[in-house]
């Protein structure tokens, strides 16, 4: 048997769960980590497995300064409202300033945060309270079971009204911080957009993912040409802003990308009843909207 479903079976939770255990170095045998997931597993093997239960206090330093803007709470899963500029999970550079830290000190534990958005993304997130809402919900995340529409402000017009890309993404050689479209390796991506509104120079569009690669709508968009605006990491904004709209400090000053998770659907982990949510663009995207008109 493999190593990631038999560590599934054996503690009774989900396979995705097992190879994020397994990718951390949390399953060793004769204490030497084994991070293969296609690692098989020999009778008579011993295998020590490390789960850090989410109600166990860790030595984490709670942020009490960072408000959360909280749609629902129960005792199983939070949905929260992420603002732009805010990191999910700790890593070089953030300290105590992420979205985690404001979690712990909300909770007073560690929670599961099921699926991730961009720093300098907005919108709506899903969050587990406990491993099996956790368990859960990566598994409705895994089979597709979770709705994530996002709107998105993108340069240009659109020359189709609604479409699928379908790509490839994969790191970027050199740099895998950033993401590229590829076409043999990496993982597929599919993303359908929907245009709503032409504004000026730039269009508002609807993406719904159907997968949930990293960048995903970003690489996304910029490869049919029709960047987001404000990303310059795929989209070159700072010279679109110049070309386009050099007479607006607003948009040639804007330092995000137009980007924002607005709708969020899942099935809750308790009483598997389908629950959905609506986040309002945020004022900095509306005044960008308006921005543009003038334009």
């Amino acid at each position: 048997m493999r190593l990631d479903t038999y560590i599934a079976e054996k503690c009774s939770i989900s396979r995705s769960r097992a190879q994020r255990l397994i990718k951390n170095g949390q399953v060793k045998l004769l204490e030497v980590p084994i991070t293969d997931n296609d690692h098989l597993v020999k009778p008579d093997e011993e295998y020590a497995v490390g789960i850090v239960s989410n109600n166990e206090p860790i030595s984490i330093r709670p942020n009490y300064d960072i408000k959360l803007d909280i749609m629902h709470e129960d005792e199983d899963i939070i949905v929260l409202n992420k603002q732009s500029g805010l990191t999910v999970h700790p890593g070089a550079g953030t300290n105590s300033d992420t979205l985690f830290h404001a979690l712990v000190a909300h909770l007073g534990y560690k929670s599961g945060i099921v699926h991730r958005l961009d720093k300098d993304t907005s919108g709506l997130m899903a969050i587990a309270k406990n491993e099996g809402a956790h368990s859960f919900l990566s598994e409705s995340l895994s089979n597709r079971q979770i709705k994530r529409e996002y709107l998105a402000v993108v340069w240009g017009v659109l020359s189709s009204q609604h479409g699928t890309i379908k790509t490839n993404i994969a790191p970027k050689r050199g740099n895998r911080e950033m993401m590229c479209i590829t076409k043999t390796i990496g993982k597929l991506a599919i993303t359908h957009y929907l245009v709503q509104k032409i504004i000026g120079k730039t269009s508002l569009v609807k993406c719904i993912l159907e997968t949930g690669r990293t960048h995903q709508i970003r690489v996304h968009m910029s490869h049919i040409g029709h960047s987001i605006v404000g990303d310059q990491v795929y989209g070159k904004n700072s010279s679109k802003s110049t070309k386009y709209t050099k007479n607006s400090n607003f948009i040639c000053n804007f330092s995000r990308q137009a980007l924002h998770a607005y709708k969020l659907g899942l099935y809750h982990p308790k009483t598997k009843e389908y629950m959905e949510f609506n986040s309002d663009l945020p004022q900095d995207i509306k005044t960008l909207m308006n921005e543009f008109e003038n334009f």
